[in-house]
């Protein structure tokens, strides 16, 4: 039998999950066209760092291969996690997302309104006490404990996700 002419090579990994993230087929988020994803790069990139919405579309298309600071923008804007770009087999732009995410987070605490003193010290309490529940898990091993954060914070991540869903719910 013949190939399919018609038929497209297969994606690199990280422009389906561009693709994936800026598509979300989620109920309670809508599809972030390229004109917004253009915007918000404009508003998060430092100066001269940005690139063109067609450098953004040959990316997504699987035409150009982005290089790691594209990749890491790109993941800023779409809010990818860095365990999402390292499943797509790019380490290093992984790891350099993590670290901007990390100063990101920390200049925007720093800057906002919110402090540690504006979290309720029985929701403090709360975590630091499930915390030390899984420190102490009898004849854990270590990555075991691990694991039990890491269900703790997908946990706290689902539940901020419900949030973010109800106050666009509200803007509507």
């Amino acid at each position: 039998m013949a190939p399919n002419k018609s038929a497209s090579p297969a994606l690199p990994p990280e422009a389906s999950l561009i693709r994936q993230l800026r598509e979300r087929p989620a109920a309670l988020s809508r599809k972030m066209s390229l004109s917004n994803a253009m915007k918000r790069l404009a508003e998060i990139a430092p100066d001269g760092y940005g690139f063109s919405d067609g450098t953004w579309r040959n990316i997504e298309a699987g035409r150009k291969i982005a290089e790691d600071w594209e990749l890491v923008l790109i993941g800023l804007v779409l809010y990818a996690t860095p365990e999402q770009v390292a499943a797509t087999g790019r380490a290093t732009a992984a790891e350099l997302l993590r670290k901007e995410i990390d100063a990101r987070a920390k200049t925007e605490l720093a800057a906002s309104k919110v402090s540690l003193d504006d979290i309720p010290a029985g929701t403090k309490q709360k975590l630091l006490r499930q915390l030390a529940e899984i420190d102490n898990v009898p004849g854990a091993t270590e990555k075991d404990r691990q694991e039990l954060r890491e269900v703790l914070f997908g946990q706290i991540d689902a539940l901020m996700d419900m949030h973010a869903a109800t106050l666009r719910l509200r803007a509507r």
